[in-house]
């Protein structure tokens, strides 16, 4: 995989914390940049199923999500991490 070089400018405190986790986890600033890049893009495609899913089967309920986060959970053999939501009246 070929590697483009860039110039891009940040906030110096943004980029010393950046500088920071980069080092904690044992990569180049530019790796963990791109690692950041790609989780971005993974979350904006996450985003589009779900507004794809909601659109033609309607929005995801509270309920839903408890359902899923307890199912999560349940799986990892862990107690649910989400507050569970108010029932819309």
């Amino acid at each position: 995989m070929s590697a483009e070089k860039f110039s891009a400018s940040m906030d110096d405190e943004l980029l010393e914390q950046a500088r920071s986790a980069a080092e904690a986890d044992g990569v180049t600033l530019s790796s963990w940049l791109a690692g950041a890049a790609a989780h971005r893009l993974r979350l904006r495609d996450l985003r589009n199923t779900v507004d794809n899913w909601e659109a033609k089967h309607g929005a995801i309920t509270a309920e839903e999500l408890d359902a899923v986060e307890r199912k999560i959970a349940k799986a990892r053999g862990t107690k649910s991490r989400r507050t569970p939501r108010a029932k819309a009246s």
